[in-house]
């Protein structure tokens, strides 16, 4: 008789062993689910804004004003007055700088490169960009030669930007910039930067 008892009493206790298990599946295949389906979200999350951050950087240069040509040269710029331009003909070097601007930010008053300016015996403004022709190096003035070089191959010019020497590093004389003096005094150059290595003279 105990035996035949205690069959149904198993028989409950293991359906309900197996219910509980099969709670268990079922709530473990529905976190399996859930996981998988945010896996996938983040995944095309991703995918999407890989896609759609180059459109957007580009949209934003196009559209921000001042964006475009801001960095660039080969326009004109106020770089100093005459009163800065010593009349006995030594050259003064001005940095020209100018605001970069690239997809996200504005960069005010960044470094571009720089002039050479003096006055010559006719009493003219002078313009030189200090970039060598050769490599790019930057030159500068010896006072005691009164010369302008380059401190990287020793190329040597004089106060005009003319090549000193017969087999000069340099293709090219130093470049020259247009000069224009506006509102009494004000010394505005149009500032370009030039192909360098060869001994025409190409603006970049």
């Amino acid at each position: 008789m105990s035996e035949q008892t205690n069959q149904p009493e198993n028989a409950a206790a293991f359906s309900l062993g197996e219910d509980a298990h099969r709670k268990e599946e079922l709530g473990s295949c529905m976190l399996c689910g859930r996981r998988g389906w945010l896996a996938a979200w983040v995944g095309w999350a991703a995918a999407f804004a890989a896609y759609l951050t180059p459109i957007l950087a580009a949209l934003r240069a196009f559209l921000a004003p001042g964006a475009k040509g801001s960095a660039q040269a080969g326009d004109f710029r106020r770089v100093a007055t005459l009163d800065m331009v010593p009349e006995n003909g030594t050259p003064i070097t001005v940095p020209i700088l100018a605001e970069r601007v690239d997809a996200w930010n504005r960069y005010p008053s960044q470094p571009i490169g720089g002039i050479f300016l003096r006055r010559t015996e006719e009493g003219k403004l002078l313009a030189l960009n200090v970039r060598c022709p050769h490599l790019g190096c930057t030159v500068i003035y010896d006072s005691a030669k009164r010369e302008l070089l380059c401190p990287c191959h020793n190329a040597r010019f004089n106060l005009d930007g003319e090549r000193l020497e017969v087999n000069s590093q340099s293709p090219r004389d130093l470049d020259p910039l247009e000069v224009e003096v506006r509102n009494g005094g004000e010394i505005w150059i149009r500032f370009q930067h030039f192909r360098l290595g060869v001994a025409e003279r190409v603006p970049e």
